[in-house]
């Protein structure tokens, strides 16, 4: 039975960086504006986060209930159940009840890269707002593709007719979600980039971090 064992040393990431950690006041400039939705508060999201936290909330949501999926491999109805909150953290509209925040992992992932364009497109951008918008933008795709990769996976868990064919798609779901949020080291070179898809919502993060010291901003 696989148990993944990155999910506790992730929230406590996500929770002092993004989620419980301080949010930058910005102010006084377009790109720094929409910076700040990115990364401490929009109008729409669940307690007006910024966008890529509200990904982040998403993304552990998913991961866990994946992982919850695997290790319930000898009961199909609670397989199935888990894929069902994996698929209303990745995108609501599919399935209307779970755990997530009823937002949308690929909703939050898509505004951020709105923002963060925007944001690079902005007169007053500066040359690190530039560059490294194209790295967020790298890792928040990349995010993505994996998330609806996995709504593929978590629809086969709950059409499965027993437990053997669930968990072979159960364990793809917990190896994409994972990928989503932390990114893959595609290329085998011990570390994972922005660039050549390996990247997910931790190198997004990564690279706003650097956006933000270039900038003086404070998380």
């Amino acid at each position: 039975m696989k148990n993944f064992s990155y999910l506790p040393a992730l929230i406590l990431f996500v929770g002092g960086i993004l989620i419980g950690g301080n949010t930058p006041a910005l102010a006084g400039s377009e790109a720094h504006t929409h910076i700040g939705h990115v990364v401490s508060s929009w109008k729409d999201t669940p307690s007006e986060r910024g966008l890529l936290p509200t990904a982040f909330k998403e993304s552990l949501v998913a991961a866990a209930h994946a992982n919850y999926a695997v290790n319930a491999a000898d009961d199909l109805s609670t397989m199935k159940m888990h894929a069902g909150h994996v698929r209303h953290a990745i995108d609501p509209a599919l399935e209307s009840g779970g755990p997530g925040l009823g937002y949308g992992l690929i909703k939050a992932a898509t505004g951020a890269i709105a923002h963060i364009t925007l944001a690079s497109e902005a007169g007053d951008a500066s040359e690190a707002v530039k560059n490294h918008a194209v790295h967020v933008i790298a890792s928040l795709n990349a995010a993505i593709a994996r998330s609806t990769a996995a709504l593929t996976e978590a629809d086969a868990i709950i059409a499965a007719a027993d437990t053997t064919k669930a968990l072979e798609h159960a364990t793809k779901l917990a190896t994409l979600t994972k990928g989503a949020l932390m990114g893959v080291d595609i290329n085998s070179d011990g570390k994972i980039s922005w660039d050549d898809d390996e990247g997910g919502l931790k190198i997004a993060d990564k690279h706003m971090g650097f956006i933000l010291k270039a900038e003086g901003l404070k998380r």
